[in-house]
């Protein structure tokens, strides 16, 4: 044996690197297992909070799966009072309370009892929007601190911006509206010095959790089955891009603005009908044939978000319930427009059949290659949100204060390459395409859009053409551009 033997010192360091070496989780349950330390005490997460806790940890400073939202106030204003409506609210939201850590090998939510809710106060300047995006963009550190925080953003006297930013881990678009009614009654309660008329919660977020998992447990593998024989050998969408694919997928995006005028709207929904298809049906069908016009592909997936919450007692109830349903298209044989809608129908119905198992799980089930570039399985999204609740979204008064939606900067953030929100509106059709900027420049995202929107006006004036000389007289000959 040679050199110098080591000593008790060199031995503690060393086992101390070789322990700083170790995973978090290793660390933890070796340090409870040693010191006969309780577990954490903790509630397991959905299945869509933890494949959003992980891509938490796997980014933290991506904001893409943040949430905002801004009402511009104008009246006496009372931060005291807005600061304890909040802080009712969470205080009756467990989800809006927790913290995500580990335990063991596994993330759980941790919920300390109620705590006041900061409001955080500045002046908006004469960029508001600056603030807005600060705002937006601070990472959420969901280990040690809530999944919500508020700002008021003063602009002049007796006028601000409320904004507030939530992480979806604790929240989906349904749960905005919920947010608002409470956050109004709360308000008007605290200003009037009566307690708040809500109704009790009937369950709480923990409850769905529970419920998810005994739903899977009873599905057993048929309802998973379903899934993984529908997807199976289903190709990514390779739209063609302007930029070289970063090796990793960012989230960084850019949003144009999509309209169809009443009138049009209106025959397209003589055609759906005429195939016993909703609206729904046919714009995704739409979509569908707009996407695979500019990738040159007649087999790909488009993810549909989904409420999640079929059970009346989950309706009231702030959360993580959404989730996404995977709908592959069928474009094979060069179908006419009204063919199309033939395929789309059915296969919608059997998706929604099935909606509640769970993205992820389906994810992991197909075993699909590694690829850190796009987002998994569904490039493409595709949301037409005419049945989720708003009507304290749009509310005009928050207590003694005149509210109005303030419609929020660009972001600058997207959850996949393409995606198209809508609604339908008195004037027609309106709404969003959002794009990854990493891949496509602004103009051929104007572009794509106007190849959709006419699309929908083509289909609904002769849905018997076949989808190649639709897409001619739409104006697509492919995606890439300027």
């Amino acid at each position: 044996m040679t050199g110098d033997p080591l000593t008790g010192q060199d031995r503690r360091q060393a086992l101390l690197r070789r322990l700083a070496a170790l995973p978090p989780a290793r660390r933890e349950a070796l340090r409870r297992a040693m010191t006969g330390a309780p577990a954490v005490p903790g509630l397991p997460l959905s299945s869509g909070q933890e494949r959003l806790w992980f891509l938490n940890r796997f980014d933290p400073a991506d904001s893409s799966n943040h949430i905002l939202w801004c009402l511009r106030l104008r009246g006496p204003i009372d931060p005291g009072g807005l600061a304890a409506a909040l802080t009712a609210v969470a205080g009756r939201h467990e989800v809006l309370r927790a913290r995500y850590r580990m335990d063991g090998d596994r993330p759980v939510q941790v919920v300390p009892p109620p705590e006041p809710v900061v409001l955080e106060l500045s002046d908006g300047g004469a960029d508001p929007d600056a603030a807005v995006l600060a705002l937006f963009d601070r990472p959420f550190d969901l280990e040690n601190d809530p999944p919500v925080r508020a700002a008021l953003i003063e602009l002049e006297e007796r006028h601000a911006l409320l904004c507030i930013v939530l992480h979806h881990i604790a929240a989906d678009g349904w749960s905005l509206n919920l947010l608002m009614r409470e956050l109004g009654e709360c308000y008007a309660a605290h200003r009037e010095g009566r307690p708040p008329e809500l109704e009790e919660l009937p369950a709480r977020y923990a409850d769905f959790v529970a419920w998810e998992r005994k739903q899977a447990e009873r599905a057993g593998a048929a309802r998973l089955a379903f899934w993984t024989e529908r997807l199976a050998g289903v190709p990514v969408l390779d739209l063609p891009a302007d930029h070289p694919r970063p090796a990793r997928w960012t989230g960084r995006g850019g949003r144009v603005d999509l309209h169809v005028p009443d009138a049009e709207v209106t025959r397209f929904e003589q055609v759906a009908r005429q195939r016993r298809s909703t609206l729904f049906m046919g714009l995704l069908a739409a979509f569908q044939a707009t996407l695979g016009a500019v990738a040159g592909q007649d087999d790909f997936c488009v993810g549909v978000p989904v409420a999640g919450r079929g059970r009346t007692e989950f309706a009231p109830l702030i959360g993580y319930f959404s989730n996404t349903i995977a709908l592959r298209a069928d474009l094979s044989g060069d179908p006419s427009f009204r063919e199309l809608l033939g395929r789309v129908r059915p296969a919608t119905l059997r998706a929604l059949q099935h909606a509640e198992e769970p993205f992820e799980r389906i994810l992991g089930a197909l075993r699909l290659p590694r690829d850190l570039s796009r987002p998994p399985l569904c490039q493409a999204m595709f949301n037409l949100t005419h049945n989720l609740p708003k009507d304290d979204l749009l509310r005009t008064a928050m207590g003694d204060l005149a509210v109005e939606v303030y419609p929020p900067p660009e972001t600058g953030r997207t959850r996949a390459e393409i995606s198209v929100d809508l609604y339908r509106g008195p004037e027609g059709l309106g709404g969003s395409l959002e794009y990854g900027s990493d891949l496509f420049s602004a103009g051929t995202a104007r572009r794509v859009a106007a190849a959709f929107t006419g699309l929908v006006t083509r289909a609904g004036a002769d849905p018997d053409l076949p989808l190649s000389k639709l897409s001619e007289l739409s104006g697509l000959s492919g995606l890439k551009g300027e």
